[in-house]
C-alpha cells in the first residue's frame, strides 16, 4: 500500500508480480490496461520511477550539503567580520576609516546585501594595509592566526560560489523532485486501474485475485504517533529527541524521516534513520551542518501492516553565530 515516497517500491513490486500472476493464469490473453497498457510497461515504469525517487533523494542530500558548506562559510564571515570591526575599532583613530567600516548584518540577509558588507569590509582593510603605517600600525593588518586580508577576500568569493551552488542545487532538486512527483502520479493511476479491472477479469477463486495488493491501509488500522520532543544539543553538535516508548502491539519499527524547514513537507521528506520498535531516543546531525539551519523531523510509528503514523513534527533550528 502507498503511505509516503518509501512505499512505492514494496507496493509497485507487488503490483508487478501480481499483475504478472494474472496473466498466467488468463494466458494465453492477459490484463491490459487503458492506452494498451501492459505489464510489462508497467514494471519498466517502475524502474523509471526507482531511477527518479533515487535522483530526487541524491539531489537533495547535494543541496543539503552545499546549503551546509555556505552557511559554513557564512559563519566563518561573520566571525572575521566581528574580529575586523573590533582591531580596527580599538587600533586606528583615522575618521575616515571609522566612518567607512560597515555594520555586521544580519545572518539571513540575502545573498546581495550580506556579500556587499565583506565586500567593503575587504576593500577598507586592503586600503589600511596600503597605507598602514599611516594608520599606526607597523605592518599589514591581520586577525586572530595571523589570518590577512587575501584570505579573507577569498573567503568573501568562497561564500558567493557557495551562494550560487545553493541556488543551482535548489534549482536541480526542484526539477527531479517534479519528475519524481509526475511518475509516482501516473503510476499510482495505473495500480488503481489493475485493482479496478481484475476483480472483473478473474474469476471469483482467482489466487491473483485472492492476493490482490492495497493501495491504502485498511480502516482503522492506523497506529497512534508519538508525542516527540527535541531540541538542538551545542555539546553534542546534534539534534536529541526523546519519546516515551509504543506500545502499539502491531508494531514493527521505527522511522525517523526529515524535512528541510520549519514546515514539515511529506512529499520532501527524507528518510534519517530505521530504528528498533523499543527505541525511545534519537541523536542526528542530518541538516543541521551550519548555524542557523532548520529542519523538521517525524518519528513514524510503522506496523506490520504497513500502516504508518508520524505524530506531530518537532522543528529544530541551530543558533546562528
Amino acid at each position: 500500500m502507498i503511505t509516503g515516497i518509501g512505499s512505492y517500491f514494496q507496493t509497485t513490486q507487488e503490483f508487478g508480480a501480481n499483475w504478472l500472476a494474472s496473466n498466467g493464469e488468463l494466458a494465453p490473453a492477459s490484463l491490459i490496461l487503458a492506452g494498451q497498457y501492459t505489464q510489462a510497461m508497467f514494471v519498466s515504469d517502475r524502474t523509471t520511477l526507482l531511477a527518479l525517487i533515487e535522483d530526487a533523494s541524491a539531489k537533495a542530500d547535494a543541496a543539503r550539503i552545499i546549503a551546509g558548506n555556505r552557511d559554513t562559510n557564512k559563519a566563518n564571515l561573520m566571525t572575521r567580520g566581528k574580529q575586523f570591526r573590533g582591531v580596527v575599532a580599538g587600533t586606528i583613530t583615522e575618521k575616515q576609516a571609522l566612518e567607512d567600516l560597515p555594520p555586521m548584518p544580519d545572518f539571513k540577509e540575502n545573498a546581495a546585501l550580506f556579500l556587499d558588507v565583506f565586500r567593503k569590509m575587504s576593500r577598507l582593510w586592503a586600503r589600511i594595509n596600503l597605507a598602514a603605517s599611516s594608520y599606526g600600525l607597523s605592518g599589514p593588518l591581520l586577525l586572530q592566526g595571523g589570518y590577512p586580508q587575501d584570505a579573507f577576500e577569498e573567503d568573501v568569493i568562497q561564500t558567493g560560489n557557495w551562494y550560487e551552488g545553493a541556488v543551482n542545487a535548489d534549482e536541480l532538486l526542484g526539477d527531479a523532485r517534479g519528475k519524481r512527483d509526475n511518475a509516482m502520479k501516473a503510476i499510482y493511476e495505473r495500480m488503481k486501474q489493475y485493482r479496478a479491472l481484475a476483480p472483473a477479469a478473474l474469476p471469483a477463486n482467482s489466487p491473483a485475485l485472492a492476493n490482490l495488493p492495497r493501495l491504502t491501509p485498511e480502516p482503522g488500522t492506523t497506529p497512534p504517533g508519538l508525542v516527540v520532543t527535541g531540541q538542538w544539543d551545542a555539546t553534542l553538535g546534534k539534534a536529541v529527541f526523546d519519546w516515551p516508548v509504543s506500545t502499539f502491539k502491531n508494531l514493527d519499527k521505527l522511522q525517523v524521516r526529515g524535512s528541510t524547514g520549519t514546515i514539515y513537507k511529506s512529499e520532501n521528506e527524507e528518510v534519517i534513520a530505521d530504528l528498533a520498535k523499543d527505541a525511545t531516543h534519537f541523536e542526528t546531525d542530518w541538516g543541521l551542518s551550519a548555524p542557523g539551519a532548520k529542519i523538521s523531523v517525524k518519528v513514524y510509528v510503522m506496523a506490520t501492516t504497513g500502516n504508518e503514523n508520524g505524530g506531530k513534527a518537532v522543528k529544530i533550528v541551530r543558533p546562528e553565530v
